[in-house]
């Protein structure tokens, strides 16, 4: 399709006429219309588009229609009613009365064209472009990050029952393309067990025996597909069949196939969390566990927004992640998002997931951004159990390259910077003693409890060093407290979305459709809440007079305008 940009985008007058006899209060989708001008027009989606082709349809109304339709809740259907039937509607899109709409399936196809090449965040950026020209949110006030988690759009499997469903999954797609390379492969058995969808349970019968079952018919089908040349043109699910098959299968000594256990300690083992598919249908989403109580399958979503005191609470960026992706990863995303829209915040406030040391210095380097946040706490033994010599016990010379320890001695060794392989902690730096030096030490259990190892102090480079003192210094201050307590308001927006509009579960599979979800969900709660907002304009109408003032009035009879002029 291309792109034909209409030549108004103004409303038909008998349109606006009606809008504005039905609705004089008016409602959220003419406001989209008044009060920002708009939140796009079409020249915006000009290179979405190629230059030849059958002329698509109007992509600002279909950007408006998907945000109203993730603002009240509406399936597709549901939305291309609406269109049609609801002059609101036809206000904000700037339609005629007797325009006909379009039919429901156009929706997902644009949905299909905002998960390529981050379109979703330039629709994100053109609406708050606007809703910055119309003097709705700014740039340098303080902002506030959060996560929650979204759970993927495909059924909770059991490591059995995702083998068997992803063979199913294999058959289907084969039947549905070249339904012939199944001849000669499946039986009367392949159709007891495949059937229909797999369901069961976390007890099955004979678990051994339907895993080997399982895994071989698996590889009966991926042979049967290379044999016929099949192989290089299988499509998603044949694909995903393959991964999953070797993550959960391995081949012993003996050529025989095995199922993989995480206890088996001269197999592989499993893939890590951040690898493992948990859905032939889904293979983005991934199994996350936070703490001892949440556990999900599925994306993670990160919400920012600006809480300043003089103005409404903007979304300004949002964030879709696999599950296992740490939240500290994710911050320098947001201001590089952020900074291109120019709404950096002056100060921004995480909770103890974002704030890594390396970020917290990065952001006020690169972004003059100040990110609070409580840092975490010493992870040693000593401190955990406060005895024993911590790190702060030990005297650091930088220049020197020297480590002293509280009993006097002088390190022998410093490691220079390196990065660990934790996402959330800083480059560091280990001081090395030596066994000659911690052996006879009188206190050499208050600094490890190793009896024939020499002693190690690892930490942070200089400039991260100080700045891991000088927060740490200031967090247990109550102005720091007072300041970060603004921090908690987002776990309102956190609820506003995920019991408000629906973001917990995902809509559409995949994680780049999932981000689409939430980034339409946060225009569509930007638009609700400026939408409540009285124009800063207008001046609230005045009280109407009593029946007294009123027959004061009408017998000319002087009275008071004011209560203020009573005593004069």
């Amino acid at each position: 399709m291309s792109l034909r940009p209409r030549s108004g985008e103004h409303v038909p007058p008998l349109t606006a006429q009606i809008a504005r006899a039905s609705n004089p209060v008016g409602t959220t989708a003419i406001w989209v219309r008044d009060r920002p001008g708009g939140l796009w027009c079409d020249e915006d989606f000009a290179d979405w588009y190629p230059r030849d082709g059958r002329p698509s349809l109007s992509p600002a109304q279909l950007a408006t229609v998907c945000v109203l339709q993730f603002l009240l809740g509406l399936s597709d259907r549901q939305a291309a009613e609406a269109v049609r039937c609801r002059i609101d509607f036809k206000y904000a899109t700037a339609m005629a009365l007797d325009d006909p709409g379009f039919h429901h399936s156009v929706l997902a196809d644009f949905r299909d064209r905002l998960t390529e090449d981050d379109r979703a965040d330039r629709l994100l950026d053109l609406a708050l472009a606007r809703l910055k020209e119309a003097g709705l949110v700014r740039e340098r006030t303080m902002q506030r990050t959060d996560s929650t988690h979204a759970l993927a759009a495909v059924r909770d499997l059991t490591r059995l029952e995702l083998i068997t469903e992803a063979v199913r999954a294999g058959l289907e797609e084969v039947a549905g393309t070249f339904p012939h390379l199944l001849d000669g492969l499946v039986d009367e058995g392949w159709g007891l067990r495949y059937g229909r969808p797999v369901r069961l349970g976390k007890n099955p019968t004979k678990p051994k025996t339907r895993i080997l079952a399982t895994g071989d018919d698996a590889v009966r089908l991926l042979e049967h597909l290379q044999r016929h040349g099949a192989d290089s043109a299988s499509g998603p699910r044949v694909q995903a069949l393959r991964q999953i098959m070797v993550q959960n299968y391995h081949r012993d000594a003996a050529g025989r196939l095995r199922w993989r256990t995480a206890e088996e300690e001269d197999g592989p083992g499993l893939p890590p969390s951040s690898r493992a598919i948990v859905s032939p249908y889904d293979t983005s989403a991934r199994y996350a566990r936070h703490g001892h109580i949440i556990s999900w399958k599925g994306f993670a979503a990160h919400l920012t927004e600006t809480c300043a005191v003089d103005g409404p609470n903007v979304i300004t960026d949002v964030a879709t992640t696999a599950a296992t992706t740490h939240d500290s990863q994710v911050l320098p995303g947001i201001h590089t998002r952020l900074a291109r829209r120019e709404l950096l915040p002056a100060e921004h406030l995480v909770d103890v997931g974002y704030t890594s040391l390396s970020h917290l210095q990065q952001a006020a380097r690169e972004h003059q951004v100040s990110v609070s946040g409580p840092l975490k706490s010493n992870p040693t033994r000593q401190h955990r159990q406060n005895e024993g010599f911590a790190r702060d016990d030990f005297y650091i010379d930088y220049d020197k390259q020297q480590v002293t320890c509280p009993q006097g001695q002088v390190s022998a060794g410093w490691h220079g910077s390196y990065p660990t392989s934790s996402p959330t902690a800083a480059p560091l730096i280990v001081a090395r003693f030596t066994k000659s030096q911690c052996r006879p030490c009188p206190a050499r259990t208050q600094c490890t409890s190793t009896a024939d190892t020499a002693g190690t102090v690892g930490f942070p480079p200089q400039e991260l060093r100080d700045l891991q003192l000088r927060v740490r210094t200031e967090q247990p201050t109550p102005e720091w407290k007072a300041r970060y307590a603004v921090r908690s308001g987002v776990e309102s927006t956190v609820n506003e979305f995920v019991h408000g509009h629906g973001m917990r579960r995902c809509r559409y599979r995949g994680q780049g459709k999932a981000h689409v979800q939430h980034v339409l969900t946060a225009i569509a709660v930007n638009i609700d809440r400026l939408g409540r907002l009285q124009p800063t304009e207008e001046a609230h109408p005045p009280r109407r007079p009593t029946a007294f003032q009123n027959y004061l009035d009408q017998r000319t009879i002087p009275r008071p305008r004011s209560w203020r002029t009573l005593g004069t």
